[in-house]
């Protein structure tokens, strides 16, 4: 392992995470007179900038449900409703940060109604040859520090107890050389940022 890549798993990032349940988002209640009455419904994948004082900067969609009524009410309730703990860099500084997720819009009283979940997309896929244990299939979620450039400078296992320290190494590796992602503020600034990024690690076909 060489010097700098120790330096970066041994980083000590903090994604932005709400501060409470994302459940409490959304309610029957919100749903759009026009997408009820035209019977409106979908998942709306959304991607969020959140400040270094936790409020929510910016709120983009990432995949839209096919309605525009469905996709502006997911942007507002969570503009309103959402409360984030900032992310924290190395140094335990507040920074920018990104959260993503998903809200699936059902119709009132059809199963359960509108609800939330987190489904992390896939930023990267890496070919192998094997994997550990047989297996065909590996995702390793990485905390990444991203600079105003768009490069890693900081990348650690989101959660150490479930991933491979090895597949981890290798995760953050290739993240640093092949992954860049330039983040803008309100003012349309480069900002550093923190955030959650998913490496899928798949056997190739002989």
């Amino acid at each position: 392992m060489t010097a700098l890549l120790s330096i970066m798993l041994a980083a000590t990032l903090v994604p932005a995470m709400p501060a409470k349940s994302p459940g409490y988002w959304l309610s029957d209640d919100d749903y759009p007179s026009g997408a009820l009455k035209r019977k409106e419904e979908g998942p709306v994948a959304f991607s969020l900038l959140i400040s270094p004082t936790g409020r929510i900067a910016n709120c983009m969609i990432t995949q839209t449900s096919g309605s525009a009524d469905l996709d502006e009410r997911t942007c507002a309730m969570i503009a309103s409703r959402g409360r984030f703990k900032a992310a924290r860099d190395e140094n335990a500084a507040a920074t920018y940060g990104s959260y993503r997720g998903m809200l699936y819009w059902r119709l009132p009283g059809k199963l359960g109604g509108p609800s939330y979940r987190y489904v992390p997309p896939v930023d990267m896929t890496l070919q192998v040859k094997r994997l550990p244990g047989g297996a065909q299939e590996e995702r390793v979620t990485l905390t990444a520090k991203f600079d105003q450039t768009g490069h890693v400078t900081a990348c650690q296992a989101f959660n150490p107890d479930q991933s491979s320290a090895k597949l981890v190494e290798v995760a953050c590796q290739q993240t640093q050389q092949l992954f860049s992602s330039v983040t803008a503020d309100a003012d349309g600034r480069p900002v550093p940022i923190v955030q959650l990024l998913t490496v899928k690690f798949q056997v190739a076909a002989p």
